[in-house]
């Protein structure tokens, strides 16, 4: 049986490599960009079985995870993958606004805050990963 695949989206190598050793041990397959423009060639050369995906890329130009997450979800051919927005934009943006999935805006599985505990993530993969089984 080959391991399920993951794509993360995120602009800090820290947080990556902090996901990557959790999910390592948790018998996925990883791969990882710092980069949002190159995140779309990923999707549809690696065919991921779920996305985490920043919101802010900073340092670079190009889409942020908002955008990529509509084009993810648009594309008739990458548009069941789950995306998991793992970001800290709540806090950057100092608001009380609520960030929550939605079809047309935020199409995504899942919302997350950072900081995240492990538990809360792997929870959430899992259970994501299991519904598309």
């Amino acid at each position: 049986m080959s391991l399920k695949k993951i794509l993360i989206a995120e602009d800090d190598k820290r947080m990556i490599e902090t996901i990557e050793l959790i999910l390592k041990e948790n018998n996925f397959d990883v791969i990882s960009t710092v980069d949002p423009n190159e995140v779309m060639n990923l999707v549809r050369n690696e065919r991921p079985d779920l996305i985490i995906l920043d919101v802010i890329f900073e340092g670079y130009s190009g889409p942020d995870g908002f955008e990529l997450s509509r084009k993810i979800a648009n594309d008739p051919d990458l548009g069941s993958i789950p995306i998991i927005v793992l970001s800290g934009v709540k806090k950057i943006i100092s608001s009380d606004f609520e960030v929550k999935p939605d079809k047309e805006w935020l199409p995504v599985a899942s919302f997350i805050d950072k900081p995240v505990k492990p538990d809360q993530l792997m929870n959430e993969i899992n259970n994501l990963i299991s519904k598309r089984s």
